[in-house]
């Protein structure tokens, strides 16, 4: 008959206590190297491998860093680049440490927001990454940290500045892109506005009405379109926004990184890029350009604080830091990347569905 292996087994015949062996498989601290050497030859020997779910219900705490996504997949369309990045991310901080890592992919079936918490609340996740944009109205960020648990959301919520957060400051990408587009004479300037009803799109709004009025320039709710992620949609809006021929440069701040949807959008108006209409685009690469023809690019460091987001958390769940985080990175005006090779739709950040 098979017998379990146990922590106890692994002591007796390491000749140490099982707490040592505990210390050893749990990667704590407190254990001389040539005994945890000789714990783990014998772990290896053996084939042992704990039971999480035991451990868990033995230390009266949950097991699993968690991954909970605040918008549905529909909505927000994270592309596949992205959760590859994900992944490497999570491996590097947590999985290389033996953590448990556990995602809500599918938290709204039955059509509730709250749900993307359920992973909290059913006492299954010990620390929490909210991956993606937070909604205005959001009022579940706030419940998950006053659990206690360490965590961080990839965006920022007005509404709950204590909140534990790493992102980037939209407000001030589009104050800034709209500041360049005026200092170069343009006095009509649209707006591709996405995340509508969410926290990164009301800091568009604000950062590029905030550089209208201080060159005391009328701002017009005319001149935004919101956006969502299909390709179709982005060349329609952009169609709609350039058929006032007033409009003389429009910025992108779509997210989409889809370049031949702009290109189709600004042919259907009859307009042409650099000529009769002028063109700064957002994207989220580091390097490469959305489009030649655009005269400036915005970089919107999304990984980069996310990552030391996460790098944090990982700290703060080993007691070595305490909460909240707070990563916010500033975005970087590059008027030179137009030259760079254009983002190839394997790289996007979110997937540009033809709807």
């Amino acid at each position: 008959m098979f017998k379990k292996i146990t922590i106890y087994d692994i002591a007796k015949m390491t000749g140490v206590s099982a707490k040592t062996v505990s210390k050893v498989i749990n990667y704590k601290d407190g254990v001389k190297e040539e005994t945890r050497k000789k714990v783990l030859e014998m772990v290896e020997k053996l084939g042992y491998h704990p039971n999480i779910f035991a451990r868990s219900l033995r230390a009266n705490q949950p097991a699993c860093v968690g991954v909970t996504f605040p918008a549905p997949i529909d909505i927000i369309p994270f592309s596949p680049n992205f959760f590859l990045w994900l992944f490497m991310e999570l491996y590097r901080v947590f999985g290389k440490k033996g953590e448990y890592i556990c995602f809500d992919m599918f938290p709204y079936e039955l059509g509730k927001v709250e749900n993307y918490a359920r992973g909290i609340f059913d006492n299954l996740f010990k620390s929490c990454i909210i991956a993606g944009p937070l909604a205005l109205s959001d009022i579940i960020t706030k419940k998950i940290h006053e659990t206690g648990i360490p965590y961080v959301a990839f965006g920022r919520l007005e509404s709950f500045p204590d909140l534990s957060y790493a992102t980037v400051d939209y407000e001030k990408a589009a104050y800034i892109s709209t500041k360049f587009l005026i200092d170069k004479g343009h006095k009509h300037i649209a707006l591709l506005q996405a995340f509508h009803q969410y926290q990164p799109g009301m800091e568009r709004i604000r950062g590029y009405k905030r550089a209208l009025e201080e060159a005391n320039l009328p701002f017009s709710e005319r001149n935004i379109k919101h956006v969502n992620f299909g390709a179709r949609n982005v060349a329609l809006r952009i169609q709609q926004l350039l058929s006032d021929p007033n409009i003389t440069a429009l910025i992108d701040s779509s997210g989409t990184e889809n370049g031949e949807a702009i290109r189709e959008g600004f042919k259907r108006a009859d307009r042409t890029i650099g000529k009769d209409c002028e063109l700064l685009s957002w994207t989220y690469e580091s390097k490469g350009c959305i489009l030649h023809e655009a005269s400036a690019h915005v970089w919107l460091p999304v990984r980069e604080s996310a990552s030391e987001g996460l790098e944090l958390l990982g700290k703060w769940l080993e007691g070595k830091i305490e909460g909240p985080i707070r990563v916010l990175f500033n975005p970087i005006l590059d008027t030179e990347r137009s030259r760079d090779k254009e983002i190839e739709p394997s790289y996007r950040f979110f997937d540009s569905y033809m709807e």
